[in-house]
């Protein structure tokens, strides 16, 4: 065996052992991907339509952790302050 044979079996068989390793994992979080965009897109179809969101009346117990969230994730963004005027915080 040359060296470039030995090269491409210790490349083959590191991708076997990611496999085994990863390859479930990153099934299942291209899958979560996969429908967290398609309800983005259906949520962005309804709003270009002019239809209401029907998730709306559903969140409406949840905005409390929503703005928390909401906080922290612009605080992370590197914004000092909320950027959207209606939601004071901070």
């Amino acid at each position: 065996m040359t060296s470039a044979d030995l090269r491409d079996l210790a490349r083959i068989v590191g991708e076997v052992f990611w496999g085994m390793a990863y390859g479930r994992t990153q099934r299942e979080l291209r899958g979560q991907a996969i429908e967290l965009e398609d309800l983005f897109l259906l949520l962005c179809y309804l709003e270009s339509v002019g239809l209401p969101n029907p998730a709306t009346a559903y969140l409406l117990e949840v905005y409390p952790l929503l703005l928390e969230e909401f906080h922290l994730w612009h605080r992370r963004m590197g914004a000092d302050h909320s950027p959207l005027a209606s939601f004071s915080c901070c």
